[in-house]
């Protein structure tokens, strides 16, 4: 009857530990600017967000003292074995470590790796990758703490159709109804924007095999009407368009990091990295844009 008893035990542990959903990590590898003038970056895996359920929970973040920096560490896998993914294909496999205590506001979430050779690289440093910072560094690149990493939905950059271009234009408007500009008589003041559909700037676009495309906006010098200090312009709204042209606003101020399949529900989430004013993180958008988590943190 032990026996019996035992055997039943392990099957049931191996039987959950394959469902899609379990014990999955999710990380970015970063390279991180150096703190002071003459230090060199260094690369660290982020710990940003888990599986909890059929929901991705962001781990704890945004400290705002160094009592949290110190304490939230016990929050935190203590060690993981990381597989590094780029555009639906492994690249290589880390090891990293969670500190006794995060020092600054910014390493929040940041494991030191203990197998730093053969460090993969995509392309060339660039300013555009260290948000906030604006100091040159490699291209994140997602870690997970399970071999998923497949793109199912296969999202790659495209070109807007004039069709659905026009429908993107016309979203803005409806999120946007109301747009000022600083006045140029007095930069202090601001002043109605009359813009035309042609001021909007398709940044960046995205589509999938599914039929889906998400697209970066710009409206250059737009600003919102109820922003008290003129001068902050609205930060590029992200949008995404379904397989029935329904369009839904994402967010601002961001940047896509990768699609991948991390969870292996056979459907692709999507990472964006956060790059905003003192704000840093990432945002993960899921089930069919339909939810998200959301990890964020400030630099001082």
């Amino acid at each position: 009857m032990i026996i019996r008893m035992v055997l039943l035990v392990l099957f049931s542990t191996f039987i959950c530990s394959g469902l899609p959903g379990q014990n999955i990590t999710l990380g970015i590898l970063e390279d991180v600017p150096g703190i002071y003038a003459d230090q060199p970056s260094s690369s660290m895996v982020r710990v940003v967000f888990r599986k909890n359920g059929d929901s991705w929970e962001a781990y704890p973040n945004d400290c705002r003292d160094q009592s949290c920096l110190r304490t939230i560490t016990d929050k935190y896998p203590r060690e993981i074995a990381w597989t590094i993914a780029f555009d639906g294909k492994r690249l290589t496999q880390l090891t990293g470590q969670t500190p006794k205590e995060f020092k600054y506001y910014s390493g929040v979430g940041l494991q030191e790796i203990l197998n730093k050779a053969n460090m993969p690289r995509i392309g060339q440093k660039s300013s555009a990758y260290s948000g906030f910072l604006e100091t040159p560094v490699f291209r994140p690149l997602v870690a997970i703490s399970q071999p998923y990493f497949s793109d199912e939905e296969s999202w790659k950059p495209s070109q807007l159709t004039g069709n659905l271009a026009i429908l993107l234009r016309r979203s803005f408007r409806t999120k946007f109804p109301k747009m000022c500009r600083s006045s140029k008589k007095d930069e202090t003041q601001l002043e109605p924007f009359l813009y035309s559909d042609e001021d909007i700037k398709v940044v960046k676009s995205y589509a999938s095999k599914k039929g889906w495309t998400i697209a970066r906006l710009h409206l250059e010098g737009a600003v919102d009407c109820n922003d008290t200090e003129a001068g902050f312009e609205i930060d590029d709204p992200w949008f995404v368009v379904d397989s029935r042209r329904s369009v839904q606003y994402l967010d601002e101020g961001m940047w896509l990091v990768d699609a991948g399949d991390y969870d292996n529900d056979d459907k692709s989430e999507l990472i964006f990295s956060i790059d905003r004013y003192n704000r840093g993180g990432y945002e993960l958008f899921y089930d069919d844009f339909k939810k998200r988590a959301i990890f964020k943190f400030s630099y001082h």
